[in-house]
């Protein structure tokens, strides 16, 4: 009768599965008999106006305590007893918490970790404590399993009674000695929150009690050892995330602490075998990330992209919507932003951050590009393979009992209750006012679809999780034992939730789970990786349960293979360094895998051993950046633009076969001239010529000889941001060569009368024989009319007289002769000559920021715009840089073309474009651009309502409060008279391009690896780096000084792509490519040093890098 019951239960979830085709079910408390529900109740002492984490909810543990091969759970509470459910089999589970005798201490409980903590066999359970004042209800509790379903609470005995205020423990073998030592994350209080947080003086100060602790076991006892191995916190530190893995595959676990508020994460990496009283750990987050998470919360450390390296999210509170993001917007403080890097508190930014590990011990931060960056107030983030295809997928558990950073509560329902406290200060209690203001954020839990390359679909909806609350912790498990992973969530104020995951329905995807046996002091193999292999693919796991937020995970190990009904080869490396492989595996089975049968030794390889580039610093080419604020000027520009620089130049100046550089000063800085030796150095030469203009700012600039006297002349091209319009500054200029270098230092003067006036700011200059009569003119792009974004600039065509023969020459600007139409083509970043119609005669294309791809063809010295015929796709973006370089060997000249990237917060396309109105909305003289992006065809102010209104105060009256503001379009924001004048400009794509010539057929766009659209690329070079005869790519940019919204774009760090000469391109990895550029790469240049080419790097406000292969 029983196994009858079994089965119809299951028919009925196979039917209800087939209705709706989602991917999980959920199921209710009367089909499961998990009934549990972590109810808070805001009436008594404790609340959250003095605890500040009252809302942040339970955690979940999943293991088998009995190793009956069934995954049972244990929720904790926060205010209600914690409850352990035993699993019967088919979704049943009975109640056991009295028998088991884990309730018999309560006390504030948060995050809890099943592991086998004295190694007999049977999984523990380890809960946290935190909240209470009396630091003996603290004391995190260690439950020792009993083999017969019952516990005993032994935390004080063990040495693990620690009374600090605990968010979460996971167990690690951090020093190899093959036993389970203890980190545990604990959390500051209160007092260290609002009005302090800023305070560096703070980060000096230690409280054991706030202080998360590193605990060595020594023969089932555990000491803390936190100073002494280099693990430290201080009273700004609100840890509510830990994950521990091996992040740079040395063999040694790392851990990883996500903090909350203005203290950085941690990220502490193992040492290894250290000798001496030297630490075990070091904190390197600096060095190893660019960017990170602002109020960090759960944590998650996973091989998302299955490269073989262990990635790294962290989530926050960066809502997804249009309205949400409005209603939580306060103004942008960049001073603030740039104040708190100063005093040590790193680049935050309040969005979930992917980290992407790049094999080479840095990080690329890829969240927005991967589509997982905003997902409002999120807690749990677990990747597993769900949909078992071979792909890591991603969950995430959202909402939040009480919204208290809404901005029409902070500012205005805060305020009324401060008002009334005043008013009747005897009769008004103000907590539970205060707290019955406040909004609440109940929301969807996020489901992200691994789409395979480097992004993440999202499927919150089809995948079942349609449900609306506050979740907390989370965690995975097999829990009826079909193969695939079911979801457990502990909700905040409503009964907990149990997902069955349906994959056998949507799809005919095979898995295998992996069972480990670590032997008798580590038994279920914590730390062990293990690698598997099907058909060349790789999917790489380590055994770490703890993930996500407060929660551990089934401690067996689940892979999706996809269809493949073998599995090629499988690897486990145990941490005592042996390891097994077995081959030919069958899917569908539970595999178990034993220490004991590890014979051979594994040996960690130097992943950066023989990389393709050799990267070092240029020693003494520095580049300074002089200290001017764009935003004071205009506070809605998207970035800054006073810091293009430097630009470099190459040519060989000197005439001894070996090339030399000159690199643009910023503005009060004075441009540099470097001669390579013999020996390949580089010595600056007397630059006294460029001293008398250190007041410009060079930023771009070409050598050629404008004087056909056989030598490389200089023209140097003024502009930058911070000069007023039309400031003599902005003047180029025009430097001759003496020509008498002859291997030595030649001599450059400057010609005062070759140049007509051209005050403007600019953004490149590119030399070419346009009239052919023998003598080389220029385009001069404008890059932008400085304090005035974004109103066109001025570019220029300037023709060469052709009378120089050893004297000066002279220029005379023919823009309205050779093409009118270029005076005012855009905000020009650059541009290249060529001949594309093979008639001899060089053609111009030219790109910018808001433009298309402007293609203008030359005859007879004039230059007609014929971009419709050769550029077939929309091509309005944000360009940056182009390269000509026949890349498929058919003898014409494709192009490369940097553009802004994907890793940002503007999704735009076609029909969707992001837009930017401007006009001097104000009448004061000062131009306003305001962006805005599209939704579902509508079109929306980018700008908060304060930062909008800093510019156009009338904003603030017009809305007068941010949740009117919030689904304001720009046609509410603004009148129709108000746009009438106003001018618009609009970008339809952002990725980086590859646009293969077809000859008369114009270009034929192709797309580029994923790799290529980290971040705007400001530098490109097409060579044969791996000698196959075939042309490669190798990008390289950034931009730091954006908007706080924006972030700051540092994801590529050298992106190189081999070529296979049929218009196809493969990123090669950082650790084998041997690049790791950080910072604003500008200048990118090869030079030849005689026999080999090398590559200078320029790094705006930074020292340049020198590239040998």
């Amino acid at each position: 009768m029983r196994k009858l019951l079994f089965a119809l239960i299951t028919l009925f979830f196979l039917n209800s599965c087939k209705d709706n085709n989602a991917l999980f079910t959920e199921l209710s408390d009367s089909d499961t008999g998990i009934n549990f529900r972590n109810t808070l109740f805001e009436d008594g002492p404790l609340n959250v106006a003095n605890y500040i984490y009252f809302y942040n909810g339970g955690g979940v543990a999943v293991g088998d305590i009995n190793n009956d091969g069934l995954q049972d759970i244990l929720f904790t509470g926060n205010m209600v007893r914690n409850r352990l459910f035993l699993n019967k089999g088919n979704f049943q589970f009975e109640d056991i918490t009295k028998k088991a005798g884990v309730d018999q201490m309560q006390g504030w409980c948060t995050g809890a970790t099943m592991s086998d903590v004295n190694n007999d066999g049977k999984l523990d359970i380890y809960i946290c404590r935190s909240a209470d004042i009396n630091p003996d209800r603290r004391k995190n509790l260690l439950f020792i399993n009993n083999g017969d379903l019952s516990f005993t609470e032994k935390a004080d005995e063990y040495g693990l009674a620690d009374n600090g205020y605990s968010t979460m423990a996971s167990f690690l073998d951090y020093d190899k000695d093959g036993d389970l030592d203890c980190f545990i994350i604990n959390h500051s209080i209160q007092k260290y929150t609002a009005g302090v947080q800023d305070n560096p003086e703070l980060r000096k100060e230690r409280n054991p009690d706030y202080a998360s602790k590193l605990y060595r076991n020594d023969n089932n006892h555990f000491t803390n050892v936190s100073d002494q191995e280099g693990i430290f916190s201080n009273v700004l530190t609100f840890g509510l995330g830990v994950t521990v893995s091996d992040f740079n595959n040395d063999g040694w676990p790392d851990i990883s602490v996500s903090n909350d508020f203005n203290e950085p994460d941690y990220f502490f990496e193992n040492n290894g075998n250290v000798t001496g009283a030297s630490p075990r750990f070091t904190e390197k987050l600096v060095q190893k990330m660019d960017n990170i998470s602002l109020y960090s919360m759960g944590t998650d450390a996973a091989d998302y992209d299955n490269d073989g390296n262990v990635d790294l999210l962290t989530l926050d509170m960066m809502p997804e919507d249009n309205k949400t993001i409005k209603m939580h917007s306060g103004p942008e403080n960049f001073d603030k932003f740039q104040f708190l890097f100063r005093q040590g508190f790193y680049y935050q930014f309040s969005r979930n951050m992917l980290q992407r590990n790049n094999g080479d011990g840095t990080f690329s931060e890829v969240g927005q590009l991967a589509g997982v960056s905003n997902t409002d107030w999120s807690w749990a983030g677990l990747f597993s393979d769900f949909d078992k295809d071979g792909f890591k997928d991603l969950f995430i558990t959202n909402g939040y009992v009480k919204d208290y950073t809404e901005m029409d509560f902070l500012k205005y329902s805060v305020d009324r209750v401060i008002k009334s406290m005043a008013k009747d200060s005897a009769n008004v209690d103000p907590i539970p006012e205060y707290l019955r203001k406040m909004p609440k954020n109940e929301t969807q839990n996020y489901a992200f679809k691994n789409k395979g390359d480097g992004t993440f679909q999202k499927m919150s909806n089809e995948w079942g999780f349609t449900t609306k609350g506050v979740s907390a912790g989370a965690a995975y498990a097999d829990l009826d034992n079909d193969g695939d992973l079911d979801l457990i969530v502990n909700n905040t104020n409503a009964l907990a939730s149990i997902y069955k995951n349906n994959s056998e329905l949507v799809s005919k995807n095979n898995y295998l789970s992996v069972k480990l046996d670590g032997g008798a002091t580590n038994r279920f193999g914590i730390g062990a990786k293990v690698k598997l292999y099907c058909k060349g693919k790789l999917m790489y796991q380590e055994q770490s349960p703890v993930r996500g937020f407060q929660s551990s995970n089934d401690p067996v190990l689940n892979f999706g293979v996809g269809e493949n009904t073998t599995i090629d080869s499988l690897i486990v490396i145990w941490t005592n360094d042996s390891y097994q492989k077995l081959t030919s595996v069958k899917p569908n089975q539970v595999l178990e895998v034993k220490i004991a049968n590890a014979k051979n030794k594994w040996v960690y390889q130097n992943q950066k051993s023989n990389p393709i580039f050799s990267q070092s610093n240029l020693a003494n080419v520095i580049h300074k950046e002089n200290g001017f604020g764009d935003f004071t000027v205009q506070s809605l520009l998207p970035n800054y633009f006073s810091r293009q620089g430097p630009s470099i130049e190459v040519a060989d100046i000197n005439n001894d076969g070996l090339d030399d550089f000159f690199m643009g000063g910023a503005k009060g800085e004075v441009s540099q001239l470097f001669i390579q030796n013999k020996n390949n150095t580089f010595s600056k030469v007397n630059t006294s010529v460029f001293a008398q203009n250190a007041g410009s700012e060079d930023v771009a600039g070409t050598f050629f000889d404008a004087d056909n006297d056989g030598d490389k002349d200089l023209y140097v091209a003024a502009g930058g941001y911070e000069f007023e319009v039309n400031d003599p500054l902005l003047q180029d200029r025009l430097y001759l060569n003496d020509g008498k270098g002859n291997g030595s230092s030649p001599r450059y003067t400057l010609s005062e009368s070759a140049l007509p006036k051209l005050v403007s700011s600019k953004g490149c200059v590119k030399a070419a024989d346009i009239d052919s009569d023998g003598d080389l003119d220029l385009f001069v792009g404008g890059r932008i009319v400085p304090r005035n974004y974004p109103v066109t600039p001025n570019s220029y065509i300037l023709i060469n007289d052709g009378k120089g023969n050893g004297s000066s020459p002279r220029f005379s600007e023919n823009t309205s002769k050779t093409c009118a139409e270029l005076s005012q083509i855009g905000m020009v970043t650059d541009a290249v000559w060529m001949d594309l119609n093979n008639d001899k005669q060089l053609d111009l294309i030219v790109v910018g920021e808001w433009m298309p791809i402007k293609v203008f063809i030359n005859s007879k010295g004039k230059l007609t715009d014929k971009s419709e015929e050769y550029i077939h796709f929309a091509s309005t973006g944000w360009w940056n840089k182009i390269n000509a370089t026949d890349m498929d060997g058919d003898g014409d000249l494709d192009l490369t073309i940097g553009n802004c990237g994907l890793n940002t917060q503007f999704k735009v396309n076609e029909k969707e474009p992001m837009t930017v109105h401007y006009k001097d909305f104000m009448d004061n003289g000062s131009i306003v651009p305001v962006l805005s992006y599209y939704i579902d065809g509508v079109s929306y102010p980018m700008a908060s309502r304060d930062d909008l209104s800093h510019p156009i105060p009338y904003i603030k009256k017009k809305f007068t409060d941010y949740k009117s503001y919030s689904t304001a379009t720009i046609t509410d924001v603004f009148s129709p008279e108000e746009l009438a004048n106003a001018k618009i400009l609009k970008a339809e794509i952002m990725q980086t391009l590859y646009l293969e010539n077809q000859g008369a057929k114009g270009f034929k766009a192709h797309t580029l690896p994923t790799e290529a659209q980290y971040a705007p690329v400001m530098g490109i070079i097409a060579d044969d780096f791996n000698n196959d005869g075939k042309k490669d790519l190798l990008l390289a940019g950034g931009n730091t000084w954006t908007r706080i919204k924006f972030g700051r774009y540092l994801a590529n760090h050298g992106v190189l792509l081999l070529g296979d000469g049929k218009n196809n391109f493969n990123y090669v990895p950082q650790s084998r490519s041997g690049l790791s550029f950080r910072g604003n790469v500008r200048g990118l240049q090869t030079i030849n040093s005689g026999k080999t080419k090398r590559i200078i790097v320029g790094v705006n406000d930074g020292e340049a890098l020198i590239l040998d292969r």
